[in-house]
């Protein structure tokens, strides 16, 4: 991923984290909804920055180092880490929705990836970075699909340590975590989305 597609990206987790969306539903209209479901679907041409899937897919394909980059933006490079990170999403707003909503209405989260972001340390060094997600999340009748209510844009922006420092420190802090960096992202997302539904925000 060029530079400046990279400080793009920060500019629109920044841009995205300014915007709140209202929440327009009753506190019957909540405690009547019992969730069925959680999707998790990508918007044309995310920015995707997953340096673990990326990874994953040159081990799997056999691609040496000097390859990856090349790989990794080629249409099966950029589906296989998506497919590696839609599970980890689901499964964070999953974990943050636990034991809520269990009305007797049937709804779905329709989730839209936008933007995820993982930097590595290199780019820490050289131009700085931090780890989040941009996802639109679409509460949906089960049955009907029909929209409920709908929160776009919806972001999560996690400050981690830049330059040789803090490179240094992060990497303290994330192995003696027992989430993966990716794991807070979505779990982060899944917890601030449940506040927001939730009118606990």
């Amino acid at each position: 991923m060029g530079l400046a597609r990279l400080a793009a990206l920060g500019v629109a987790f920044a841009l995205a984290g300014c915007v709140t969306t209202e929440n327009s539903l009753s506190q019957n209209d909540i405690a009547s909804m019992k969730l069925t479901g959680v999707t998790v679907s990508f918007a044309p041409e995310p920015n995707i920055q997953f340096e673990d899937g990326i990874r994953a897919y040159a081990t799997a394909k056999a691609i040496t180092d000097d390859e990856i980059t090349a790989a990794a933006n080629t249409p099966e490079g950029k589906a296989f880490v998506r497919n590696m990170l839609a599970p980890r999403i689901k499964a964070g707003i999953e974990q943050g929705m636990a034991g809520q909503l269990i009305g007797s209405r049937p709804v779905r989260i329709d989730v839209v990836v936008k933007s995820f972001a993982i930097p590595s340390a290199v780019q820490r060094i050289l131009i700085g970075g931090q780890r989040g997600m941009v996802a639109d999340a679409n509460l949906v009748d089960a049955r009907t699909g029909a929209l409920i209510i709908a929160y776009p844009n919806l972001a999560v922006v996690l400050a981690v340590g830049q330059g040789l420092a803090g490179i240094a420190v992060q990497a303290v802090i994330d192995n003696a975590s027992q989430q993966s960096p990716a794991e807070k992202v979505v779990g982060t997302y899944g917890q601030n989305y449940r506040d927001w539904l939730l009118r606990r925000a």
